[in-house]
């Protein structure tokens, strides 16, 4: 320790006049008895100055090692902080590398895409269960539709017969655009003369407007130029091009054609518009049955419920490389004389119809289960055509080369019958009640046209 002094030079003013207070002329006395006590003190003194000297020593060697472990530190900053610099240069250059190498990259994966699609034909191959199952689903949300806007009226028959006529009366112009639509149809007519059809019909109206106008059309019929030059395309592929595509490529080529004009933004704003025209004019076809509803929440409910899943179902039946289409045959027609005819193709294709009795509760009639079997007399006298009700739902394959598959039929035409005697018709007819179709067609009298 340095016991609170710098140097040796401090002793002296310890001892004020005193040049040195430990030397020894200052401490002979003439006592002589008091040598000891000074030899001991010189050797202490000496042990002082010898301690001092040591400490002097070990703080400058201190002192140096303490400036050369600042030069130390301030020269390792130096290095990190130039290091660091070095490192965030590299960093930059390396990102800038590495993006460059992923845009050359991207532009290599999406020139191997381009190669693998162009090689690789399109495919979208819908199996006949996954269409037939969404087709079931559409007419499933139709017919709830149809159940919800008919109930009140059919609760309480006579009631709901009476609602109905009256604003028939008042508005005629609506009644006129109802009539009209069950008059294209005979065989809507002739059902509507037998008891319990009148959900039947609007059901049926309802599904044939969609076949018309959404199923009957290439792409709704709103981009013709577009499906005029596809079919100049898909006709030149076959005829003119070498070497010819066969009917199998072409059809792979249009349904991707297609699947590319239906998933343009651009058709977005023609699909809502189409939606909102259909939406409007099936509508008004039925507007005298929407009394007891709010106009706008009727419309609403047609565009949700039977426009907008007709239009998703076709879309996805469009962009198929099979082709899938419906297809409803009421067989039956009006005669010259303004009576109904049945056409003699609903007996030879019966065992392809969906058949429900009317005498017999809706049961399922079966021409194959019948025993004993009747024969083609007795079918035509015994069996009656009343009305189709739901199209079927056909697909055809297009093959290898130019063979097109026949139609595979996916789901049957639903159709209504009378199967029984004619006393049994008869009754039926007498137990139930006119329909409200009936009596917005026809005067009160019951008309029973046999056909």
């Amino acid at each position: 320790m340095s016991i609170g002094l710098d140097s040796e030079d401090d002793f002296p003013y310890a001892f004020p006049g005193s040049g040195d207070p430990f030397s020894v002329s200052l401490l002979d006395s003439p006592h002589q008895e008091s040598s000891p006590v000074v030899a001991v003190l010189q050797n202490q003194l000496q042990n002082l100055r010898a301690q001092i000297r040591v400490l002097k020593t070990e703080r400058q060697i201190a002192d140096g090692r303490a400036d050369l472990a600042l030069e130390r530190i301030a020269e390792m900053q130096d290095r990190h902080q130039e290091a660091l610099q070095q490192t965030e240069r590299d960093t930059v250059n390396e990102d800038v590398d590495l993006q460059e190498q992923n845009r050359l990259l991207r532009e290599q994966l999406s020139d191997a895409q381009s190669q693998i699609f162009s090689l690789q034909p399109y495919r979208k191959e819908l199996t006949p269960d996954e269409i037939g199952r969404e087709y079931d689903e559409m007419l499933e949300t139709v017919q709830a539709w149809v159940e919800k806007l008919m109930s009140p009226y059919l609760e309480d028959h006579e009631k709901g017969t009476r609602q109905v006529l009256s604003w028939a009366k008042k508005n005629p112009a609506e009644t006129m655009q109802f009539k009209k639509s069950l008059q294209a149809q005979p065989d809507l007519v002739h059902a509507c003369m037998f008891p319990e059809t009148d959900e039947d019909i609007v059901f049926s109206l309802v599904l044939r407007y969609l076949h018309d106008t959404i199923f009957q059309k290439i792409l709704y019929g709103v981009l013709e130029h577009y499906t005029d030059v596809l079919s100049l395309v898909e006709t030149h592929m076959q005829t003119s091009v070498e070497p010819k595509r066969d009917l199998f490529s072409v059809r792979n080529w249009t349904a991707e054609a297609y699947n590319a004009l239906l998933s343009a933004p651009q058709f977005q704003k023609i699909r809502e518009r189409l939606q909102r025209q259909l939406t409007m004019e099936l509508a008004h076809k039925l507007k005298i049955l929407c009394k007891k509803v709010d106009w706008d929440a009727f419309c609403k409910d047609i565009s949700a419920s039977c426009v907008q899943p007709a239009m998703q179902l076709y879309e996805k039946m469009q962009v198929s490389t099979h082709h899938f289409y419906l297809d409803i045959n009421p067989m039956m027609a009006w005669r010259r004389d303004g009576s109904l005819i049945t056409s003699p193709e609903f007996y030879d294709s019966v065992h392809q119809l969906d058949c429900q009795n009317i005498l017999k509760n809706r049961k399922t009639f079966s021409l194959a289960k019948l025993d004993p079997q009747p024969s083609s007399k007795e079918l035509s006298q015994g069996l009656l055509n009343v009305c189709a009700v739901t199209p079927a739902l056909y697909m055809r394959r297009a093959g290898q080369r130019d063979a097109m598959k026949e139609p595979t039929l996916v789901r049957k035409q639903h159709s209504l019958v009378a199967w029984g005697p004619e006393e049994q018709r008869q009754e039926f007819l007498e137990r139930g009640e006119r329909t409200i179709a009936a009596q917005l067609l026809f005067s009160k009298e019951k008309v029973y046209p046999w056909v």
